[in-house]
């Protein structure tokens, strides 16, 4: 029983108390309604409640007829109550999902009649008709067969049957990396948008700042410059060392041989990708401009520039009319001349080979490849890179300016270079889709260059350039597989990680990253583990864990790669029994843990799992590693080591792999590896993800183990050897996640209640009018989009838009985001009155004849739509996920609040709908639902708004906690299938909502009424699917939950103090997790246009959370202090030295 069930429990013991009773009866239940206000005819309630007690928990006819005899009720029979169903399945750690789908394998299996893992089309029909019995035709079933298969192959797998029968709500992806997922918001305040673009400090780039309606293209390409000077691209530790000399002088001038050798294939493609931009370009400024360019790599400078040289003591014939590709191989043949030694002819192709194909890759995608190869991947931070290198060729080889000139005019010109291409580039980038691939492609070419450093430090450290710790562990597997300790490890370093996951450990859904044959996997499962999923690169390594006779039931085992972790997991979420959808991506995980993984990783690949280790663990979940002792790299025992050759100093050895060895207490010994790390580099992984640092051990043989086994344990007694780092995903949402990669379920409100004199004067709280100059907009670009035949499915803001004469766009031009001033101005107002003020907002205004009037309907229509989602996406982002950007409510004659009708939304029916949010799913939320109205209704129709947040302080003061705990713990909700919600539609509809599937389906649906944590605050509430989603489990809605939705609906009737129809043109707005709303019914007359409004749902809480007043405490936990990056020093000094 949970904390919050037992504290209901004991209140209900404290109420019987306060009625001087020590059991319920129906005079103490009538008493006890009184004292709550309780309005609602009383007629079978306590007979209810008794009924609910006599159901619970006790299975035999002789004791339910006892129970069901006695007129009273004791607190052992509400704690009996509280541990059946419906409660029990939600209070008793069981996770939902996995039930749901144990319940899917076990169907499948079923079907599947020889055995052969997949179900064939006559297994499908027998299954089908099985399931939703006789009604369909085999054409029926075989065409849900067919959207099952969706690889067309004649025979569906379990993961294809699992997708099909469960539908999960996986988010579509744009194809940006995980943190750069696009979800823009509308930003405009300049506040807002210093603390958007501070976040790029993290290594990630914002994706809120990617629509148009949010940035200028100016701010968005200084944003994504912010982004490019600190990525490791830029600040890779290779640079560093190379400009520390850290290898030693002859070294270090080896590397920078060997990093110009390699570099050149690339260097040598940069003049024909400036050439092919330029003929993408109409432009002839923008063509002039990179013709400049391509002179001055052609060694053709103005006189300024020579007499730069000059001042640099670089003779001017060394330079003047001097190409820059034969700069470079005359700098490569300086360094080869004083190095003595050559690596042109014995570099592997494999060595540049990603980032050639890369460039490759964009060169083919036209100007915005090129753009951001050319700008992002080369003039921008080719300064800093040529810094690195000219400062490390000074110490070791002390070369003069004229030697090194190419460094030197790259280092002092790439700047004017990129200040020109920047301008380019702003004035390409105005539509989100262009937005989208210049971040996809920077990101792409970035991480080229990160790719090519880690090779060259391989290729330097003599490695493989494909280290195979997969071929390393299988090899080895039944060694490593044990059920009691037998390795050093297991004595001197997991006990850590024991000791330290202890008090997280029981009851937890846990993620073992890099579980070998499954040893700690079941050791947690041992210490009261709910769920472990173990992955593995080592196919031989993830065999023994499943074949393992110990292995556990909620243990699952998955081959991949730790650092494509969530990938991985999506891709095998059926495997693991795993339900995607947008709660996956807040977090699915309470603890995670990596043991000894990390030394078998490069620092990328690294910073890649802790990135998805962060995303897939809960708000507050801990992750638990361990890894060799940086120590141990110069310290090989006969128990434990590596062989470093002692060779390299501390920094020098960064991602060097080392081979090594640890014993097994038999005398045996595994073989081992670690990619070397500084202590740093841990440190920094964990927090760049967003992680907070716990605690720190460094391990070491203890006494009891010397005294258990001297002989084996003194030849490293008193090494530090291994570090364990217990790390926390924070609680607040604030700081647990980068705003760009949060959605709306990791963010929790803060809580809006209306004062007094808000709810007395409703008109002028909730009306706004639109500005003459916010209409103006919105009527020229409505009727300049429909005009073109553009509809708002497919209308794309910045592209099909042009701007008005009068503004500072010239007419033909697409339009600017500045161009909509009028627009952003009045939607940042509303937003700010829906997040903080109000709550709700009534637009009037909207000039509809303008737009075609009542006169011509359909072109009516069709503007004040595209007028609409204009002013909805300027206040956030328009969610399209479930039913498009705008759906039309029209009444479809169906009596949707009847038990009746499966699959029906409420708003295509004409009837009363009580209070309520939008949003069924567990997986999705909208932070504001609105409508607008095109046609009202000929009578009836109002809609009535209510504060939820004010119902909820003044329930929390007059109901006992047992009756709030209805209101706040976790409760079925129906189901409702994406699309037009007018019923079930085809057969794949029928199976996947069939009696038994859609009963555990609703089982996982399920989540509370009213969600509070201090002054943040949820409320998600229909009464409807409710009591559908119950009765559809085969569960009898419990007497409390019925009571205390009666009081609820009743307080918010009470706190009603809106209710209007709205007129033509008008537009409504409403915090969907602040106020409840409600409509009347209504009629159509015959000869009238029937009832018309459009609705959105918005997503708007991205923004509160990216404005600084909101952030609690008033402070930026992402904000560093001003000032030059080491690079951006290093560069100035470079110049400094020089002039």
């Amino acid at each position: 029983m949970s904390a919050n069930t037992t504290s209901s429990l004991k209140d209900f013991e404290l109420q019987l108390s306060f009625l001087g009773r020590n059991v319920l009866d129906e005079e103490a239940f009538n008493a006890l309604l009184d004292n709550i206000g309780y309005k609602r005819s009383r007629e079978g309630l306590f007979e209810s409640l008794l009924n609910d007690v006599a159901s619970a928990g006790v299975d035999s006819v002789e004791e339910k007829k006892a129970l069901g005899s006695r007129r009273f009720v004791t607190v052992e029979d509400i704690a009996k109550m509280y541990g059946s169903d419906p409660y029990h399945i939600f209070d008793n750690g069981e996770d939902a999902g996995v039930s749901l789908m144990a319940y899917v394998d076990k169907m499948f299996h079923k079907s599947d009649d020889n055995g052969d893992g997949v179900i064939t089309k006559d297994e499908f029909r027998a299954f089908f008709y099985e399931v939703v019995g006789p009604a369909f035709k085999n054409y029926e079933a075989d065409e849900a067969f067919d959207i099952i298969d969706v690889h067309k192959s004649g025979a569906i797998t379990l993961a294809q049957f699992k997708e099909g029968i469960l539908k999960p709500n996986k988010n579509k992806s744009s194809g940006l990396p995980r943190k750069l997922f696009f979800i823009s918001l509308s930003l405009s305040s300049s506040n807002i948008f210093a603390v958007l673009c501070r976040r790029a400090h993290l290594g990630t780039f914002n994706h809120n700042l990617i629509s148009p309606t949010v940035t200028t293209s100016d701010e968005f390409v200084s944003a994504l410059e912010r982004y490019t000077k600190n990525h490791r691209a830029v600040s890779h530790h290779l640079l560093e060392n190379i400009a520390c000399a850290s290898f030693g002088k002859k070294n270090t001038a080896d590397v920078i041989l060997l990093f110009l050798s390699a570099y050149a294939k690339f260097n040598s493609g940069f003049v024909e990708r400036v050439q092919k931009l330029i003929n993408f370009l109409d432009n002839p400024k923008e063509r002039d401009v990179l013709l400049e360019n391509v002179k001055e790599e052609m060694g053709f400078y103005d006189e300024k520039t020579l007499q730069e040289c000059d001042a640099m003591g670089i003779p001017r014939k060394s330079v003047d009319s001097v190409p820059h590709h034969q700069l470079f191989l005359e700098l490569v043949k300086t360094i080869e001349r004083k190095v003595k030694c050559s690596y042109f002819d014995y570099i592997p192709e494999d060595l540049n080979e990603e980032m050639v194909q890369i460039q490759n890759e964009l060169t083919k995608k036209g100007k915005i490849g090129l753009l951001a190869s050319l700008y992002f991947g080369s003039e921008l931070i080719v300064p800093y890179i040529y810094s690195s290198l000219l400062v490390g060729l000074r110490l070791c080889l002390n070369i003069t300016h004229e030697e090194s000139r190419f460094l030197l005019l790259h280092v002092s010109m790439d700047s004017d270079h990129a200040e020109n291409i920047r301008d380019i580039i702003v004035t390409h980038c105005k539509t989100a889709e262009d937005r989208i691939e210049l971040v996809k492609c920077t990101e792409k070419v970035l991480n080229g260059r990160v790719a090519f450093y880690d090779r060259l430090v391989s290729f330097n450290n003599l490695q493989s350039l494909n280290v195979n710790v997969s071929k390393l562990y299988d090899n080895q597997a039944t060694k490593w597989s044990r059920e009691k300790p037998s390795l050093l490890s297991d004595f001197t370093g997991r006990p850590i990680v024991y000791d330290l996951i202890r008090e997280h450990v029981e009851g937890a859904c846990v993620i073992d990253v890099g579980c070998g044959e499954g040893f700690v996997s079941r050791t947690m499962t041992k210490m009261g583990a709910k769920k472990v999923v173990g992955i593995d690169v080592s196919p031989g390594m993830i065999n023994c864990a499943k074949v393992h006779p110990n292995k556990g039931v909620n243990e699952f085992f998955l081959v991949g790669d730790a650092s494509g972790l969530k990938q991985n997991l999506i891709d095998q979420w059926s495997s693991c029994n795993i339900m995607l959808g947008e709660n996956f991506d807040v977090g699915t995980f309470d603890l995670g843990v990596a043991v000894f993984l990390f030394n078998y990783m490069s620092i990328s690949s690294m910073n890649k799992t802790f990135e998805d280790v962060h995303s897939v663990l809960k708000p507050g979940g801990h992750f638990v590693f361990s890894v060799p002792h940086p120590f141990m790299a110069s310290h090989n025992t006969s128990a434990f080591g590596f062989n470093s050759n002692n060779d390299s100093t501390y920094f020098a050895l960064r991602d060097k792999c080392l081979e090594g060895h640890i014993a097994r207490i038999d005398g045996d010994k595994l073989n081992v590896r670690m990619h070397f790390k500084t202590i740093e580099d841990y440190i920094n992984a964990a927090t760049s993800n967003g992680f907070e640092i716990i605690s720190f051990t460094e391990a070491r043989v203890r006494a009891e183990d010397m005294v258990n086994n001297i002989s084996f344990f003194s030849a490293i007694n008193g090494h530090p050897l291994h570090i364990v780092i217990k790390v926390r995903k924070p609680v607040s949402a604030f700081s647990a996640l980068s705003l760009s990669s949060m959605n709306t379920l990791d963010i929790l409100p803060k809580k809006l209640n209306w004062p007094r004199t808000l709810t007395n004067n409703i008109e002028n709280s909730l009306v706004m009018w639109l500005p003459p100059a916010v209409n103006d907009e919105l009527i020229f670009a409505s009727l300049q989009v429909y005009e073109k035949g553009i509809t708002v499915d497919n209308l794309n803001i910045g592209n099909d838009i042009t701007a008005q004469p009068s503004d500072r766009c010239k007419s033909g031009e697409r339009v600017m985001p500045e161009t909509f001033s009028a627009i952003k101005a009045f939607a940042t107002n509303v937003r700010n009155r829906l997040l903080h003020e109000t709550g709700a907002v009534v637009i009037k205004g909207l000039d509809m004849s303008a737009l075609g009037g009542a006169g011509q309907l359909d072109k009516m229509t069709a503007c004040s739509k595209i007028a609409y989602f204009l002013i909805c996406e300027h206040i956030g982002k328009v969610d399209a996920t479930a039913r498009g950007r705008l759906f039309d409510v029209k009444s479809a004659n169906i009596d949707a609040m009847s038990k009746m009708p499966d699959n029906v939304l409420v708003s295509v029916s004409d009837s009363d709908v009580g209070w309520h949010t939008d949003g069924a799913s567990k997986d999705r939320t909208y932070d504001v639902v609105s409508l607008l109205c095109i046609s009202p209704a000929a009578e009836g129709g109002k809609i009535k708004l209510s504060n939820a947040c004010d119902v909820y302080d003044e329930l929390n003061r007059a109901l006992p906690k047992f009756l709030m705990y209805e209101l706040t713990r976790v409760i079925p909700r129906d189901i409702l299938e994406n699309g037009g919600g007018k019923g079930i539609v085809g057969a794949a509809d029928a199976l996947s909502r069939s009696a038994d599937i859609l009963a555990m389906r609703i089982r996982y649906n399920s989540y509370p009424i009213y969600r509070v944590e201090g002054d943040r605050m949820r409320f998600r509430y229909m009464r409807h699917w409710i009591e559908t989603g119950h009765e559809k489990t085969f569960w009898k809605v419990p007497t409390f939950l019925r009571i205390a939705m009666d009081i609820l609906d009743d307080h918010l009737d009470e706190a009603c103090c809106f209710h209007q129809a709205l007129e033509r043109g008008d537009m409504i707005f409403a915090n969907n997790a602040m106020l409840a709303h409600a409509r009347d019914q209504f009629k159509n007359e015959p000869d009238a246009p029937p009832r018309h409004k459009v609705r959105a749902w918005i997503q708007v809480q991205k923004v509160a959370i990216a404005n600084k007043t909101e952030i609690e405490g008033g402070l930026d936990p992402f904000e560093k202090k001003s000032g030059l990056s080491r690079v951006e020093s290093l560069t100035n000094m470079v110049l400094n030295e020089s002039r």
